[in-house]
C-alpha cells in the first residue's frame, strides 16, 4: 500500500477518503454502527474499546500499528473516532471538505491509517 501522507499526483487525499471509508465499513460490518455513526453524525463521539478494533481489524494489526506509533493500542483506539469524525464534516466521509491536513497527521494517526490500509486490502484480497 502507497504511504497515504506522500503524495503522488494528487493521489494522496483519495488514498485517505479510501480507506477512511474502508475503516467505517469494516467497523460498521463488526456490528460498531451504532458508534460509528455517533463520529459521522454532530453529536459527541461515542468511545471505542481497543477490544473492539482489534475485532475489527485484528490484534495483530492494532498491535503492530501501536508499535509503529510507540503508543499503547488504547492510544490508537482513543484516536480513531476523532479521525473519522474530523473526515466528516457533513455526516459522511468527505476528506476534501473535512479539517484534516495531511501535513498534520501525527505518528499515531499515520500508523493508524497504515493498519486500516493494511486490513482493508487484506480483506478485499
Amino acid at each position: 500500500m502507497a504511504d497515504p501522507t506522500r503524495s503522488s499526483g494528487g493521489g494522496m487525499m483519495d488514498e485517505l477518503q479510501a480507506l477512511l471509508e474502508g475503516a467505517t465499513k469494516l467497523l460498521n460490518d463488526s456490528g460498531l454502527k451504532g458508534i460509528v455513526d455517533s463520529w459521522l453524525g454532530n453529536g459527541p463521539n461515542e468511545p471505542v474499546t481497543t477490544r473492539q478494533i482489534e475485532d475489527a481489524f485484528g490484534a495483530d494489526k492494532v498491535a503492530e500499528a501501536s508499535k509503529q506509533a510507540g503508543v499503547k493500542p488504547d492510544a490508537l483506539a482513543a484516536e480513531l473516532p476523532e479521525v473519522i469524525d474530523k473526515a466528516s464534516p457533513d455526516g459522511k466521509i468527505d476528506i476534501r471538505s473535512s479539517s484534516i491536513e495531511p501535513s498534520s497527521i501525527d505518528a499515531r494517526k499515520e500508523s493508524l491509517i497504515d493498519v486500516l490500509g493494511h486490513t482493508i486490502d487484506t480483506r478485499r484480497g
